[in-house]
């Protein structure tokens, strides 16, 4: 069998709506885990990536390909691994397994994209940093490298999108900015069905929010979170304890808002980047 199609990033892009639109559809089966990070298992590994996903380890082509049923010639098999647009050499190893494979990008404005991740690691208890101590390199936390590659680098899409489309084409690149899949949604999945060569006018239900930002209820609720994080207990407790423990955690909120001094750093950073993105893809991207 081969994987026929990847959704390569950007992370806090939409790729996990989009993760479960696709699968929705009956000429197309995902992967039994969304982010298998076959493709990155040895970068992941070599860097000690702070995240421990109950997935990580499928380094064997066999037990990547056990992520999936039998083959059967009328669907289209795909997976979406967001650390795949970042590492250098993913691109010319998804080639290698699979040249004719398609590859989908998600792209969202590298700095609310940036911000939005921080919170994301925050709530799950990944980071206690400060995202300005961060991003202006104050913190001396041991992981600080790690966390601005996670935050800045990540956001630095010119080189990571090109790559892709050197080495698959533009015709089997499919890029979707992120504020258009927000305001468009049944108008992208149509367009992404039809890249994927299956039929564009099934219906998704893009009702239901997948990622929602949710804030700890309070300091105290959000150490005894990660004292729970640590322990690793939330990787034995049965999916309807982890409901009951998320409603205990975390609350509904409005997200917080960036400052101006470190949301002016980001556009410094970020700046160059977006310009010669637009100019090799003619498109606009930072909205």
């Amino acid at each position: 069998m081969k994987v026929d199609f990847f959704i390569v990033g950007a992370p806090k892009a939409g790729t996990t709506s989009l993760f479960y639109y696709l699968k929705s559809h009956p000429d197309i089966i995902m992967s039994s885990v969304k982010e298998p990070n076959y493709f990155t298992y040895q970068e992941i590994l070599n860097q000690n990536l702070y995240y421990k996903k109950e997935n990580f380890g499928i380094n064997t082509l066999e037990r990547y390909h056990a992520l999936f049923p039998p083959q059967v010639d009328s669907k289209k098999f795909g997976e979406g691994s967001v650390s795949y647009l970042f590492y250098p050499d993913t691109a010319n190893k998804i080639y290698d397994y699979n040249p004719n494979a398609k590859i989908i990008i998600m792209l969202r404005d590298p700095i609310e994209r940036a911000f939005s991740h921080y919170l994301m690691d925050y709530r799950l208890g990944y980071v206690t940093e400060s995202f300005q101590s961060i991003i202006q390199k104050e913190s001396k936390h041991p992981d600080i490298n790690l966390y601005y590659q996670q935050y800045v680098e990540l956001g630095l899409y010119y080189q990571q999108v090109k790559r892709y489309i050197n080495i698959f084409g533009a015709d089997n690149t499919l890029l979707i900015n992120y504020s258009d899949f927000q305001s468009k949604t049944q108008e992208i999945i149509k367009k992404v069905f039809s890249f994927l060569d299956v039929d564009p006018s099934f219906s998704v239900d893009n009702t239901i929010k997948h990622n929602e930002y949710h804030a700890p209820r309070s300091l105290l609720t959000h150490q005894l979170r990660l004292f729970f994080f640590h322990l690793g207990l939330n990787k034995i407790l049965p999916k309807f304890m982890k409901g009951y423990a998320k409603e205990i955690f975390f609350v509904k909120k409005s997200k917080p808002i960036l400052d101006h001094e470190t949301k002016y750093l980001l556009n410094s950073i970020f700046k160059d980047d977006i310009v010669q993105l637009e100019k090799f893809t003619n498109k606009e991207w930072k909205k």
